[in-house]
């Protein structure tokens, strides 16, 4: 009776906790290329970013974000020889000698330019429909990055740029979490990891 009554709701999503939760247990790992930083981030030398969550590496400017982030890319494409990454980038600082430097095979890479969080929500959300319509067996491995949500900005800002407008945005904080109440489940079903790199500043006063 109570799998009955679960069905009746017609959530995809929902399931028994003792069957598994589809889009909430860790269904594995994805090796950073740096033993210390799998053991940080999962417990074990071993490990690295959960294969199915979002993870972001945050941090001041110039710090390095981009650099681990690309050589996450490149462990992912090493480990995975039919997998394929989306790479959403927001500052255009990357560049094909960058990666062919790195050893990243840049036939498996797509570089998505974006510069507002819309724009990054929507292509992010079609990659993941699509990709979503293959049967379980036959979608092949496939990360997200976006580098860098710190540098997004929002529709409405450029037009206010545009018009020569000085208001603040204050939209733009609730633009970015719903994109991620979005994205998060999605991403979870259908077993796609997300790295995010975000700048971070000290708030004096």
């Amino acid at each position: 009776m109570f799998a009955d009554l679960l069905k009746e709701t017609g959530n995809e999503y929902a399931a028994i906790a003792e069957e598994g939760i589809e889009a909430g247990d860790v269904t594995g790992f994805i090796g950073t290329g740096s033993y210390s930083l799998n053991a940080l981030l999962s417990g074990s030398i071993y490990g690295g970013l959960p294969a199915n969550k979002v993870t972001a590496l945050a941090g001041e400017p110039s710090t390095g974000k981009t650099f681990y982030a690309i050589n996450i890319v490149r462990q992912f494409l090493n480990d995975n020889p039919k997998g394929f990454v989306f790479y959403f980038e927001s500052e255009a600082a990357l560049s094909k000698q960058m990666l062919t430097d790195r050893n990243i095979d840049t036939k498996r890479l797509a570089l998505v330019p974006v510069s507002t969080i819309q724009e990054f929500r929507t292509q992010a959300v079609k990659v993941l429909d699509k990709y979503m319509l293959e049967d379980a067996e036959d979608r092949l491995p496939m990360l997200f990055v976006l580098d860098s949500m710190g540098n997004l900005s929002t529709e409405k800002e450029m037009q206010d740029i545009t018009d020569g407008k000085d208001t603040r945005d204050m939209t733009r904080s609730q633009l970015i979490r719903g994109a991620f109440r979005v994205l998060t489940l999605k991403l979870g079903k259908a077993k796609v990891p997300l790295i995010v790199t975000n700048h971070t500043y000290d708030v004096i006063g």
